[in-house]
């Protein structure tokens, strides 16, 4: 009886914590972290023993994680997301930067708000920024996920044509609508795009962030640092090839390689509770093995 009155206290314990994350993940908290003449909104999801601070994509708003972000946070992990530069109440230059100055504001946040050691996860664009930062600071990364990444094998020259046209500054609103549903999307996932729209289109911020990613030399961003890493490419992603995820897992260690099938480059809106699952279980299972560890060697 006694065995099972601690295990009933262990499970009523569990329970509350998470029902206590599911209630802070549908009421997220936003606070504003400065730097200098820099300030970075953030946003604060669910409560649990570890934190995941997630950046977005290329020229995205921070919304675009908010479902991500909350799916997360039930499974009992605190998720912090960030606007860029410009973006929301975010504010700061951003010409003439490099990945170093977005991996910076990503380590601001973490240092304001107290986070410690963390895992990272990016969105596209956004897992240049984490790993430029994972790299920065190796020992105070648990792990990192990447979603949809490039950078190691280049695109088809047509999608590399109609990238330019996505970032002009000047694209008109239509224009820009139909090339979202072009590149990032797989075939017959196309309409997803309004959903972007509805976050708002930023060809102004997009360009300067494909500027500073080609200001910073590759072999200071790429490999993400020495932390475990889950890479998860789409199938039919015609930015971010395929390829391009397997020859980052293929140089690293401790690196695990996950491709989905019907989607492409913004896998956010074409599997969502994919990512939620895949990222989540990579968290509890790196946790898990951390834990086993620390108890091995505190045997004799």
């Amino acid at each position: 009886m006694h065995v099972r009155i601690k295990n009933w206290a262990a499970l009523s314990a569990l329970a509350a914590g998470l029902w206590c994350s599911a209630a802070m993940a549908a009421n997220p908290v936003s606070r504003i972290v400065e730097a200098g003449d820099i300030r970075i909104e953030t946003t604060t999801f669910g409560k649990g023993p570890v934190t995941l601070v997630m950046a977005a994509g290329n020229g995205r708003p921070a919304s675009q994680l908010d479902g991500l972000a909350r799916g997360i946070a039930k499974q009992g992990i605190r998720v912090v997301t960030y606007n860029y530069r410009t973006l929301g109440a975010s504010t700061g230059p951003i010409e003439g930067l490099t990945l170093h100055d977005y991996a910076n504001d990503l380590w601001q946040v973490v240092d304001k708000l107290g986070l410690g050691k963390v895992y990272l996860a990016g969105k596209t664009y956004g897992n240049r920024v984490t790993r430029a930062a994972s790299q920065a600071r190796p020992d105070q990364v648990l792990g990192i996920v990447l979603i949809g990444a490039g950078g190691e094998v280049q695109p088809s020259d047509d999608t590399i044509a109609l990238y330019k046209q996505y970032l002009d500054p000047a694209i008109s609103r239509a224009d820009w609508l139909k090339l979202q549903g072009q590149l990032m999307y797989a075939p017959a996932n196309e309409h997803l795009a309004q959903l972007d729209l509805e976050q708002g289109e930023f060809p102004a911020l997009a360009n300067a962030q494909a500027k500073a990613s080609d200001a910073t030399p590759k072999e200071q961003w790429s490999m993400g640092g020495t932390a475990p890493m889950l890479v998860l490419t789409c199938l039919q992603d015609r930015v971010a090839v395929p390829e391009s995820a397997l020859s980052i897992a293929k140089k690293r260690p401790a690196t695990w390689l996950v491709g989905l099938p019907a989607c492409g480059h913004n896998m956010l809106n074409e599997r969502p509770e994919d990512l939620q699952r895949l990222i989540s279980d990579f968290i509890q299972r790196n946790q898990a093995q951390a834990k086993q560890r620390s108890k091995s060697s505190l045997k004799p």
